[in-house]
Protein backbone atom coordinates (compact mmCIF):
# COMPACT_ATOMS: atom_id res chain seq x y z
CA UNK A 1 0.00 0.00 0.00
CA UNK A 2 1.53 3.53 -1.47
CA UNK A 3 0.26 6.40 0.59
CA UNK A 4 0.88 10.31 -0.72
CA UNK A 5 0.37 13.64 1.01
CA UNK A 6 0.23 16.13 -1.25
CA UNK A 7 0.96 19.53 0.81
CA UNK A 8 0.58 23.02 -0.76
CA UNK A 9 -1.09 26.46 -0.36
CA UNK A 10 -4.70 27.98 -0.63
CA UNK A 11 -5.49 26.78 -4.37
CA UNK A 12 -2.58 25.56 -5.35
CA UNK A 13 -4.18 22.59 -7.13
CA UNK A 14 -4.47 19.79 -4.16
CA UNK A 15 -7.44 18.71 -4.74
CA UNK A 16 -7.32 18.38 -8.70
CA UNK A 17 -3.79 16.22 -8.26
CA UNK A 18 -5.56 14.06 -5.43
CA UNK A 19 -8.33 13.41 -7.26
CA UNK A 20 -6.13 12.68 -10.31
CA UNK A 21 -5.08 9.38 -9.66
CA UNK A 22 -8.26 7.67 -8.97
CA UNK A 23 -7.59 6.64 -5.66
CA UNK A 24 -9.47 7.22 -2.68
CA UNK A 25 -8.56 10.66 -0.81
CA UNK A 26 -8.61 11.81 2.53
CA UNK A 27 -9.17 15.81 3.10
CA UNK A 28 -8.59 17.06 5.90
CA UNK A 29 -9.80 20.32 4.86
CA UNK A 30 -13.25 18.79 4.76
CA UNK A 31 -13.12 17.27 7.75
CA UNK A 32 -12.75 20.07 9.75
CA UNK A 33 -15.44 21.87 7.23
CA UNK A 34 -18.14 18.84 8.82
CA UNK A 35 -16.65 19.37 12.47
CA UNK A 36 -17.46 22.93 12.34
CA UNK A 37 -21.39 22.29 10.77
CA UNK A 38 -22.07 18.76 12.69
CA UNK A 39 -20.20 18.25 15.89
CA UNK A 40 -21.50 19.92 19.21
CA UNK A 41 -18.58 18.42 21.37
CA UNK A 42 -16.35 20.46 18.98
CA UNK A 43 -18.47 23.79 19.45
CA UNK A 44 -18.24 23.26 22.80
CA UNK A 45 -15.00 22.89 23.69
CA UNK A 46 -13.63 26.06 21.06
CA UNK A 47 -16.74 28.05 23.26
CA UNK A 48 -14.63 27.44 26.15
CA UNK A 49 -11.86 28.13 24.52
CA UNK A 50 -12.25 31.17 22.52
CA UNK A 51 -15.44 32.16 23.98
CA UNK A 52 -15.05 35.82 22.51
CA UNK A 53 -14.69 34.39 19.07
CA UNK A 54 -16.69 31.14 19.00
CA UNK A 55 -19.84 32.03 19.45
CA UNK A 56 -23.00 29.88 18.13
CA UNK A 57 -23.71 26.43 16.14
CA UNK A 58 -22.94 25.55 13.59
CA UNK A 59 -19.23 27.23 13.96
CA UNK A 60 -18.83 29.77 11.20
CA UNK A 61 -15.50 29.39 9.52
CA UNK A 62 -15.09 33.46 9.82
CA UNK A 63 -15.17 33.29 13.34
CA UNK A 64 -12.01 31.07 13.45
CA UNK A 65 -10.68 33.36 11.15
CA UNK A 66 -11.41 36.30 12.96
CA UNK A 67 -10.32 34.40 16.06
CA UNK A 68 -6.76 33.09 14.91
CA UNK A 69 -5.82 37.04 13.32
CA UNK A 70 -6.27 38.42 16.74
CA UNK A 71 -4.34 36.70 18.16
CA UNK A 72 -1.81 33.81 17.47
CA UNK A 73 -1.71 31.60 20.19
CA UNK A 74 -5.61 31.24 19.39
CA UNK A 75 -4.56 29.15 16.95
CA UNK A 76 -2.76 26.68 18.85
CA UNK A 77 -6.19 26.16 21.42
CA UNK A 78 -7.95 25.39 17.91
CA UNK A 79 -5.11 23.08 16.91
CA UNK A 80 -5.26 20.93 20.51
CA UNK A 81 -9.09 20.65 19.59
CA UNK A 82 -9.57 19.90 16.12
CA UNK A 83 -6.50 17.89 15.41
CA UNK A 84 -7.20 14.94 17.61
CA UNK A 85 -10.87 14.84 15.79
CA UNK A 86 -9.18 15.05 12.25
CA UNK A 87 -6.58 12.36 13.18
CA UNK A 88 -9.53 9.97 14.54
CA UNK A 89 -11.09 10.16 11.13
CA UNK A 90 -7.76 9.88 8.94
CA UNK A 91 -7.55 6.40 11.16
CA UNK A 92 -10.70 5.66 10.29
CA UNK A 93 -10.24 6.48 6.51
CA UNK A 94 -7.15 4.09 6.61
CA UNK A 95 -8.39 1.04 7.87
CA UNK A 96 -11.17 1.49 5.51
CA UNK A 97 -9.09 1.79 2.85
CA UNK A 98 -6.38 -0.24 3.84
CA UNK A 99 -6.51 -2.62 1.21
CA UNK A 100 -6.58 -0.30 -2.04
CA UNK A 101 -3.61 -0.01 -3.85
CA UNK A 102 -2.63 3.52 -2.49
CA UNK A 103 -4.56 6.57 -1.47
CA UNK A 104 -4.08 10.26 -0.77
CA UNK A 105 -4.27 12.73 2.11
CA UNK A 106 -5.09 16.51 1.51
CA UNK A 107 -3.99 19.20 3.96
CA UNK A 108 -3.99 22.72 3.53
CA UNK A 109 -2.14 24.08 7.00
CA UNK A 110 -0.79 27.25 5.29
CA UNK A 111 -3.34 30.19 6.83
CA UNK A 112 -2.66 33.89 5.42
CA UNK A 113 -3.00 37.22 7.28
CA UNK A 114 -5.13 39.54 5.47
CA UNK A 115 -4.13 42.72 5.37
CA UNK A 116 -6.97 45.59 6.31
Amino acid sequence: MIRIGILGDIGSGKSFVANSFGYPVFNADNEVGKLYKKNRKIFFKLNKALPEYITQFPIKKQEVTKSILANKNNLRKIIKIIHPEVRTKMNIFIKKNKKKKAYHFRYSFIIREQNK
